[in-house]
């Protein structure tokens, strides 16, 4: 099995879900807890997180509150566990880490042409992108002991009161949007390239530019090409400046849709010199 993330994205992960369960719990079970005197009668299990959670359950249905958060806190820990499951399968070798290549390397078809980029087979690349927000999100939760801890200035009570959540809001919505955003841009260009909606335009590199590090520029018969390594998007933005392919005169095969590139072909070397 293989997951499209590196070692450091997959540990970026699962460090912000262990913040973002640590600082819930904190927040909305030991709080909620320790406010009804609750905490310290406690019979403790093996697992702490356990007899604290059966306490909170217990005691937010003789409230009839709702378990929005005893929930939450389940969800997380089931995700992270499984996370754990994939540490021990990776150094087992049963699970692959890494960032999926954008590039594929197929045989030459009849006219001389081989697939570099193909979007349908390069796999949704933005997973780190878009769970970066759970880090912001545990940040929001853990605003309110921040403040009373003294790591963060002190503000009127209403800022205090406010600003957590609405930094927890904010966070959950870009995250949200992030997700939703790329991944719909990805579904969308795949869709394009399959149900034959991406324009097609064959000739050679011309106009080619580096504009900057990350970002370059071409033209192929009048159609011209602009991406970055920084911008997020579902086609092809491999510059050359970090190992993209494309060069000044050089023969290739593009399928384009709303100035992406869904499918990037370049004829061999063999078949240029017929």
């Amino acid at each position: 099995m293989r997951i499209c993330l590196s070692v450091s994205e997959y540990f970026i992960i699962g460090f912000a879900l262990v913040l973002l369960g640590r600082t819930i719990h904190y927040l909305a079970v030991t709080r909620y807890l320790r406010e009804r005197g609750v905490l310290a009668t406690i019979d403790r299990s093996p697992i702490r997180d356990w007899s604290d959670w059966a306490a909170y359950r217990k005691a937010r249905l003789s409230d009839h509150q709702p378990l929005t958060w005893w929930y939450v806190l389940w969800a997380i820990h089931i995700v992270l566990f499984f996370w754990m499951l994939g540490w021990f399968a990776y150094f087992g070798g049963a699970l692959k880490l890494g960032v999926l290549s954008r590039f594929v390397d197929t045989a030459a078809d009849a006219a001389g042409y081989r697939t570099v980029f193909d979007v349908a087979q390069s796999g949704y690349r933005h997973w780190a992108f878009a769970a970066s927000g759970l880090i912001f999100i545990a940040v929001g939760f853990a605003l309110p002991s921040l403040m009373r801890l003294g790591i963060v200035q002190k503000s009127p009570a209403w800022m205090q009161k406010w600003l957590p959540r609405f930094f927890v809001a904010f966070a959950t919505l870009w995250t949200a949007a992030a997700f939703v955003g790329t991944f719909v841009d990805y579904r969308r260009a795949v869709n394009a390239l399959r149900n034959g909606e991406a324009k097609v335009v064959e000739g050679r590199v011309d106009h080619y530019s580096q504009e900057s590090s990350n970002n370059e520029s071409f033209d192929v018969n009048g159609v011209k090409f602009w991406y970055s390594d920084q911008v997020i998007i579902a086609g092809f933005n491999h510059t050359a400046f970090h190992g993209g392919p494309i060069r000044q005169g050089l023969p290739v095969k593009i399928w384009h849709w709303h100035r992406q590139i869904l499918r990037l072909q370049i004829k061999t070397a063999e078949a240029s010199a017929l």
